[in-house]
């Protein structure tokens, strides 16, 4: 004999709450308290209460279900944003559908038409550096969209990002507070919008301090091991910049290994300030400086917008950017011609302190 399947109502019942408040908490909607949501979603877990979201959302035309699609899960970034995602759904009774595109528009395009076969509800997409064949499709179907971090300058759809542009200028204006007069920006590719915002960042960080004509912007590759070979002949020549400042977790990767390999010290010979903040960035002495994206409030946004047009399709596009902090840490200093003439100075003073009258 089979056993007997729980029902929502008993759930609700267990809980303390109405037949429409469970509901509710599993239909993934607005206006639940979160004390009632906890109490239903254990009671659910208790008494092995599973919701046929299938049936649920085929009389709704729904099927609690979001495509998520990413560039690769290996980039820390966008590792943080799929867990974030993916806890959000969880906690809404949501299912997500994660694929990668590995910055390839054609695959991009494939593996949207995928999810879209498979009638999700909504889609988040961070896209490859020309996603038009996969943004025509998605108008074609008419499906809620939200582009996440890379975003452009004018989105056909909702966006939510970092204000990449505030950010980098934020960072480059710390170096030069530092004393740094000659500071190279690397950055793997100025094809995507976000990362054209970082170049823009700083360089009119580099500008509004008179310094436009001592800015440089490196472009080594889209790896880590191009970042290296790249950089490593700009910290060994005779004007090499006293600080660098990379614009992605790769070139923060490649221009270490290239400080490795030139011998260097960080941060008595460079400063090193990083776009992108993650754990390994204090795993090792010196602690590396760095910009971080507020990635948890970045899913959050995209999340709201698109369940948000589940309700109202029609409502106006929302474009969020957000700024994003400086932790620093270790990596950033005065310029080393600077820092002896200060280890000079003090080291004058001590002696004149100690001097006999």
């Amino acid at each position: 004999m089979s056993q007997r399947k729980t029902t929502i109502r008993e759930v609700a019942s267990r809980a303390g709450v109405s037949l429409g408040t469970a509901s509710n908490v599993f239909n993934g909607k607005a206006g639940v308290a979160a004390e009632s949501r906890r109490r239903v979603l254990e009671v659910a877990e208790a008494l092995g209460y599973r919701p046929n979201s299938l049936a649920a959302g085929l009389r709704r035309q729904r099927t609690r279900t979001i495509g998520l699609v990413v560039p690769d899960v290996l980039n820390i970034v966008f590792n943080e944003l799929v867990e974030h995602l993916e806890n959000i759904a969880l906690s809404q009774s949501y299912e997500v559908i994660i694929v990668t595109s590995r910055e390839d528009p054609e695959r991009e395009h494939e593996r949207v038409r995928a999810l879209l076969s498979r009638r999700v509800d909504g889609l988040i997409i961070v896209p490859t550096r020309d996603w038009s064949a996969t943004e025509r499709e998605m108008r074609h179907h008419r499906i809620p969209v939200v582009v996440l971090d890379r975003v452009a300058a004018q989105d056909r759809f909702p966006s939510v990002a970092v204000d990449n542009a505030a950010a980098t200028r934020l960072g480059t204006e710390h170096l030069l507070g530092l004393g740094h007069r000659d500071l190279a920006f690397v950055i793997n590719s100025t094809r995507l919008w976000n990362s054209a915002a970082r170049v823009e960042g700083y360089l009119a960080a580099m500008r509004a301090a008179g310094l436009e004509q001592r800015a440089r912007v490196l472009l080594p590759g889209m790896t880590e091991e191009e970042t290296r070979a790249g950089v490593l002949p700009v910290l060994t020549a005779d004007r090499r910049p006293t600080a660098v400042f990379t614009g992605s977790n790769v070139a923060t990767l490649g221009v270490l290994r290239a400080v490795q390999d030139a011998g260097m010290s960080i941060p008595q010979d460079l400063s090193l300030l990083a776009f992108d903040d993650f754990a390994w960035l204090t795993v090792l002495r010196p602690f590396v400086s760095a910009i971080r994206q507020p990635t948890e409030a970045l899913a959050g946004h995209a999340w709201r917008i698109l369940t948000a047009a589940f309700e109202a399709p029609d409502r106006p596009a929302e474009h969020i950017r957000l700024p994003a902090p400086l932790i620093v840490r270790e990596t950033t200093a005065a310029p080393p011609m600077k820092a002896a003439a200060r280890r000079r100075m003090k080291a004058f003073k001590d002696t004149a302190e100690g001097a006999p009258p």
